[in-house]
């Protein structure tokens, strides 16, 4: 019995040291059951339930410990049982859904209440207008405002507009109405300034008025008379009536009107008009009040007799010249032109001696010399390279300057 004893005291003290010596190792599924217990809401009493049914596995010494600790008079009171493990990260959850719901719908009236921008395409409000022209490069204007050159196409506001077109020879005015979205497509056929001066027009007047009018033996009318669109060349224009006829030629010059006059009176009644002649080394336009009323080509020109006021005009070379004449009835007036002198300078690479016209002038540079207006021929020489010749057209609005480089 006495062994036996001892055998029980020694089986407990080596329990002891076992106990307190040797520690459990965690396992593994424990301490995923434990992290998904936190989720689950029945995990702590199934957890609780499994630890009561394994009691039996628990060593004596530790159920010893528990009823000692259970017993002694120093044994902390009773604690309420703590909540389980899973309950408060639930709670967390469920408010987190609660307030993210709350928060979702309070956006949802904000956004119904702020105005979204539309992206539907707006209607257009303007039209394209492209304009295109033979010949190119006429100006544009869009109400009065110059837009560019044709080929253009340009972008308007609906509505009316007024659109003109400018050319050197040619302009028209067109009133047009745009759609908004519309595009819209007009051509011109202009015409230019050599088509312009091709033609001309002649003016005539007879003395007594109302005499027939012929012009290359076609009737046009009775006088006083104006026909236009007449070729620029000289035309056959015939006179009549019940006391006579008369038959002259005008020249009809380009882009300008050729007056004429003519005397039918009864030979008792004797003339009333003359005639002018001009002789000029360069052709000039006669004009009398804006009109012309011939060249120096022709032979004569037929005015009533008096005073008359008259410019001489070439355009090309920068003349005018105003000149008062008195014709006398029945007979003709000469009016000569006396061409005015200008200054001319002359140059040449390297150097040259100049003739002009027939004449050595002397050699380059020279300056300010005295020639009339109209064609000069230059010939300029120079020993090593050779000589070379020149048609030049002194201006009488200048500035007239030649050069010419004989290296090249």
């Amino acid at each position: 019995m006495a062994s036996t004893a001892r055998d029980r005291r020694g089986a407990a003290s080596v329990s002891d040291d076992t106990t307190s010596s040797v520690e459990p190792a965690p396992s593994k599924a424990g301490w995923l059951s434990g992290m998904t217990a936190m989720f689950r809401a029945d995990s702590a009493p199934h957890a609780a339930s499994e630890s009561n049914a394994n009691e039996l596995l628990a060593f004596p010494s530790e159920a010893t410990l528990r009823q000692e600790q259970g017993s002694g008079e120093d044994a902390p009171k009773s604690m309420p049982a703590p909540a389980p493990a899973g309950s408060s990260p639930r709670k967390i959850a469920l408010a987190v859904v609660i307030v993210a719901g709350v928060a979702a719908g309070f956006a949802m009236v904000a956004l119904r209440r702020i105005p979204l921008p539309s992206f539907a395409t707006p209607a257009p409000r303007t039209g394209n207008l492209t304009i295109d022209t033979q010949p190119a490069a006429a100006e544009v204007l869009v109400d009065g405002e110059r837009r560019g050159t044709t080929p253009l196409t340009v972008a308007l506001a609906a509505g009316a507009h007024t659109i003109t077109i400018e050319s050197d020879g040619d302009t028209r005015v067109v009133p047009l109405t745009i759609a908004a979205g519309a595009d819209v497509t007009q051509h011109f056929e202009l015409r230019t300034r050599e088509t312009v001066a091709q033609f001309g027009r002649m003016s005539i007047a007879t003395e007594p008025p109302g005499a027939r009018v012929s012009i290359d033996g076609h009737l046009r009318g009775v006088s006083p008379l104006v026909v236009a669109d007449l070729t620029a060349e000289e035309h056959t224009v015939t006179v009549s009536n019940d006391t006579g006829a008369s038959e002259r030629k005008v020249l009809v010059s380009p882009g300008s009107t050729a007056s004429v006059m003519f005397s039918l009176a009864s030979k008792a009644s004797g003339p009333v008009g003359g005639w002018l002649s001009v002789s000029a080394p360069f052709d000039v336009e006669v004009t009398e009040n804006n009109d012309i009323i011939g060249a120096s080509r022709s032979s004569r020109i037929m005015l009533a007799a008096g005073r008359h006021d008259l410019v001489l005009t070439n355009r090309s070379l920068g003349y005018q010249e105003a000149r008062k004449i008195d014709v006398v009835a029945g007979k003709t007036t000469t009016l000569r032109v006396e061409p005015p002198q200008v200054t001319i300078s002359v140059n040449a690479r390297p150097w040259a001696e100049v003739v002009m016209d027939g004449a050595n002038i002397g050699q380059t540079p020279l300056a300010n010399l005295l020639v009339t207006v109209g064609s000069h021929e230059l010939i300029f020489r120079n020993p090593q390279l050779g000589e070379r010749k020149q048609t030049v057209l002194v201006t009488a609005t200048g500035p007239n300057r030649i050069a010419t480089d004989l290296t090249k």
